[in-house]
This record gives structure tokens, C-alpha cells and sequence, in this order.
């Protein structure tokens, strides 16, 4: 399969972006998220201390009713923290004593303890005033009953309450910051891990284009196709992966084909040996009757087409079947040797010796007249008469029987051809054997 590289070009950006966008998007989500909580703790921990910082101020003046000083100090606690939008000092009755700046928020509960309220846009703190202060033993408190001499007594009771409002607004302002912030750094995150990750994705998809081509041309059969492996990058275990299992293809592929090859010669041989063997008898060499077939068609178109002359000896063994019963199938198999050899050794290269079956054999003689195959025949029966072989040490001699026929350009049958060829064999048969008969026809 080949790659479709834009994309895998975006498959890869998303897998290399998008997770670096998820963890830089929860990192800053985080952080912002703690960051603001711990300044609204820091708030609320800096209202509480302005709280007890008033409180422990107030904590004298509050004692002995001075008002004016109370004033100052709410006003002093007021300008020391701009944050602060107004402060209020009440006695233990819940009476105002003293006030500075506006109070927006609803008053907290008065109870004794502290209390921290927070609202939409503000945060407000009360914080209760004890009394520490020691007292020397005086006629105002009298002495205590059972105190050795020179106790001093604490009383330790509540005197009022400080409380201080502050306002959320800087709180939201750096809570604003902080998120513009938080997104300035995810959007630059993001658009380095983008920037990062299509950098990644076209080195990668630039090496799987090279790895791509490569597997392309080996489909399209180019074996000797190979991907640089030093410019493969990461991608660099594949291609040597890659290049190996190509390696073992084209191996694999010159097996085959010398396999192939070798089957197809030997095919090929097989079938040269059965033509061949369909082409010659396999006792005598000579051709067979298929093949002489073949051969006299094919002549005889050549002497239509340009009027040559075309002969035919028809030839047969005399008493050959007594030469077989006398002497047995294996004299008789080297008989029909010997004579088959005798005809070859007189005929031309251009001529064609045949076995039609038994002990009857045919000779084409292209280009020659019905007198030249009559003489040729006659050498051939001289010959074979004049041959001699030895059966047990003595000689045996046999003879053959020859019908001549010329090729009728009107008759343009084998068939008729032959038969005209036999019937001149069998006058010479009848005529008293080892003789040459001519059939003659008007050419």
C-alpha cells in the first residue's frame, strides 16, 4: 500500500502536538487555579492580621473610652494598607466607637470569636478585643481574698470588637493577570509545541516519502531499489528493515526465476525429445510416418508453387517376416538397421527417409525426375542386395522390392501419391521381388 504522505503529515502533527498542547493546557489550568487560591488564603490571612494589629491597638484605648484614639487609629489602620475600604471599632456591646473609610458589606456576627465574611467584592474581618492588662492591687479593686501581698490581678474579658473591610477588586485585578498570563504562556506553548511538532512531522513524513517511493518501485518490480539509510533520520531502523526484506525479495525472486528458467528448459527439452520422438523411429533413426507426412505435404506445395520436379521411392523388405521367423525379432530388428543405414549412406542431405511401419519404408526426393529416383533405386537395391549380415558367425543376405512414383500435379493428394507408389511396389513384388518397378503418370 502506498502512503498518502499529507496525510500521515497531519497524523503526525496531531500526535506529536496535541498531546504537549494537553499538558501544557492542564499545567497552566493548574497553576492558576493554585496560584489564585493560595492569594485569596494570602488575603484573607492579611485581613485577619490588620484585624488583630488594629485589635491589639485598640486594646487600651478601647479600655479607658477614648474615642479620640480610637479614631486615629482606625484611620492610621485605614492608610496603611490600601486594600483596607473602611474600619470600624465597637465596644462589647456591639456600640460603634470608632470608624474610618465605607463600609460596604453587611456587618459580620458579633459573638465572641472571630469571623471571617466574604463576599462578591469584598472580605471582612472581625476580630475580638480582650482585655490583658494588668492591674496593680489598688482601693479601686480592693485587695483579692487569700492573694499574698503585691498580687497583681489580669482580668482577661471582652472589650469589643475590631473590624476591617477589604476590598476584592485588586484580588480580581491579579486573579485577571494571573489568567492573561496563564493563556499568554499556553498559547506560546502551544504554538511552540505546534511549531516543534510540524517540524517533526515534515522531517518524518519526508523520510516515510523517500521510504514510500522506495516500496512504490518495488511493487513496481525495480528489486535494485534500496532507501538511504543515513538519510533516514529516526525512521532509520525501518529503512534498514525495509532494505533487507527487499534484499531477501530480489533473492528470493532470482531463485524463483532460475528455477524457473531450469524448469522451462527442461520443458522445453522434454518437449524437443517427444517431438523428436514423434519425428523418428526409434529403431531404424530415420524419420516416421508423422513426420514424412509433414515433410511431403510441405514439398509438395513447393513444386505446385514453382514447378519443380518431386519423387517418391516406396520400398519393402522381401520375406522379412521369414527372416523374423526363421532368425527371431532381434535379426529381424537388425535387418531393418542395416537397411535403413544402407538408404541413408545413398541419399542426399535434402532427401527424407522414413519408416511407415513394419519393414516398409518411403524416401522424398525433392527436385528430382521419375528417371533419377529409378536410377537411385536401383543403386539402393544393389546395394541392399550386395550387403551381407552376420547372424551366428554366418552371412545373411536379404533383398527389398522398390515402387517409383512421380508427384501428379492434378491428383494434390498424399494419399493418391502413396497409393500409386504402392501399386507400383507391389508389380515389383509380383514380378518376382528385389526389383525396381516406375508407376508412370501423366505429369
Amino acid at each position: 500500500m502506498i502512503l498518502k504522505l499529507g496525510g500521515v503529515r497531519v497524523r503526525l502533527w496531531l500526535a506529536t502536538a496535541l498531546p504537549a498542547m494537553l499538558v501544557i493546557a492542564l499545567l497552566v489550568v493548574g497553576f492558576a487555579s493554585q496560584y489564585g487560591g493560595r492569594m485569596a488564603e494570602a488575603l484573607k490571612d492579611r485581613g485577619a492580621a490588620s484585624a488583630r494589629q488594629l485589635g491589639s491597638a485598640a486594646e487600651f484605648s478601647l479600655f479607658a473610652g477614648d474615642r479620640e484614639a480610637l479614631a486615629r487609629l482606625a484611620e492610621a489602620a485605614l492608610r496603611s494598607d490600601v486594600q483596607l475600604r473602611g474600619v470600624i471599632i465597637y465596644n462589647a456591646q456591639g456600640q460603634v466607637k470608632a470608624a474610618a473609610g465605607q463600609m460596604r458589606a453587611p456587618s459580620p456576627r458579633l459573638d465572641g470569636a472571630i469571623q471571617i465574611v466574604q463576599t462578591k467584592d469584598a472580605l471582612v474581618v472581625a476580630q475580638p478585643i480582650y482585655s490583658t492588662q494588668s492591674m496593680l492591687q489598688d482601693d479601686v479593686y480592693g485587695p483579692v481574698a487569700g492573694a499574698p501581698e503585691g498580687f497583681r490581678a489580669t482580668e482577661n474579658r471582652l472589650l469589643g470588637y475590631a473590624v476591617v473591610e477589604m476590598s476584592l477588586e485588586a484580588l480580581a485585578q491579579q486573579r485577571r493577570d494571573l489568567l492573561i498570563w496563564s493563556l499568554a504562556t499556553a498559547v506560546g506553548g502551544l504554538m511552540l509545541a505546534g511549531v516543534m511538532a510540524s517540524v517533526l512531522a515534515d522531517l518524518v513524513s519526508v523520510q516515510i516519502g523517500r521510504i514510500n517511493h522506495v516500496v512504490q518501485r518495488v511493487g513496481e518490480g525495480q528489486l535494485d531499489e534500496r532507501v538511504d539509510v543515513e538519510r533516514s533520520g529516526i525512521l532509520r531502523p525501518l529503512a534498514t528493515g525495509i532494505n533487507a526484506m527487499v534484499a531477501r525479495i530480489a533473492t528470493t525472486q532470482e531463485e524463483l526465476q532460475q528455477q524457473i528458467t531450469q524448469a522451462t528448459q527442461e520443458l522445453r527439452d522434454q518437449k524437443d525429445a517427444a517431438e523428436l520422438a514423434a519425428r523418428t523411429d526409434s529403431l531404424t533413426g530415420v524419420a516416421s510416418r508423422r513426420a514424412f507426412s509433414e515433410a511431403a505435404e510441405a514439398e509438395m506445395q513447393r513444386a505446385l508453387r514453382y514447378r519443380s520436379e518431386l519423387s517418391l521411392l516406396m520400398m519393402d523388405l522381401d520375406h522379412f517376416k521369414v527372416v523374423n521367423d526363421t532368425h527371431g525379432h532381434v535379426t529381424g530388428d537388425a535387418v531393418l538397421v542395416s537397411f535403413a543405414q544402407t538408404v541413408q549412406q545413398l541419399v542426399r542431405k535434402v532427401d527424407l527417409v522414413a519408416r511407415l511401419g513394419g519393414e516398409e519404408f518411403v524416401v522424398l526426393l525433392p527436385n528430382i525426375t521419375a528417371d533419377q529416383a529409378t536410377a537411385l533405386a536401383e543403386r539402393i537395391r544393389e546395394a541392399v542386395y550386395n550387403s551381407h549380415l552376420l547372424v551366428d558367425g554366418q552371412p545373411l543376405q536379404f533383398s527389398v522390392s522398390i515402387g517409383v512414383a512421380q508427384f501428379d500435379r492434378r491428383e494434390l493428394s498424399l494419399t493418391g501419391w502413396l497409393a500409386r507408389a504402392d501399386a507400383a511396389l507391389y508389380q515389383a513384388k509380383a514380378q518376382g521381388r528385389n526389383r525396381v518397378v516406375l508407376e508412370m503418370s501423366e505429369v
